[in-house]
């Protein structure tokens, strides 16, 4: 029975080790290549929308995107350069087709800007 107490310990520890890494450590769904705790946009955007923005297999919102627009303009929001900063405003505070929107307890509206000033970086 202690046994079994310690290894649910244990794994209720890694766990909560898991949830507070800054980075994700394995590829796949859901990892993110930046370090997601941070200030800067491109962390921030990894934080709160490269699960469903991000690369590769498992992110809907990039598979949705590919099938809307082929490959012109790119799926994946940070390689694009036809966004602006009002337009990534009402998408992330209204939401649009499948995506939610996100309310300010959710993602702040300083963040909201340092993602949109990182999405529209290519522009300047």
């Amino acid at each position: 029975m202690r046994g079994a107490r310690i290894a649910l310990l244990a794994l209720a520890f890694g766990a909560s080790a898991a949830a507070a890494s800054p980075q994700r450590a394995v590829p796949g769904a859901g990892w993110s290549p930046v370090p997601v705790s941070g200030r800067s946009g491109e962390q921030i955007f990894h934080r709160y929308c490269w699960d469903c923005h991000g690369d590769g297999p498992d992110h809907p919102g990039t598979d949705a995107l590919q099938v809307k627009y082929h490959g012109d303009p790119p799926a994946r929001l940070d390689q694009r350069t036809d966004l602006n900063a009002p337009y990534i405003i009402h998408v992330v505070r209204h939401g649009i087709s499948v995506m939610p929107s996100m309310r300010k307890t959710e993602i702040s509206d300083a963040e909201l800007k340092a993602i949109a000033d990182y999405l529209t970086r290519k522009r300047r």
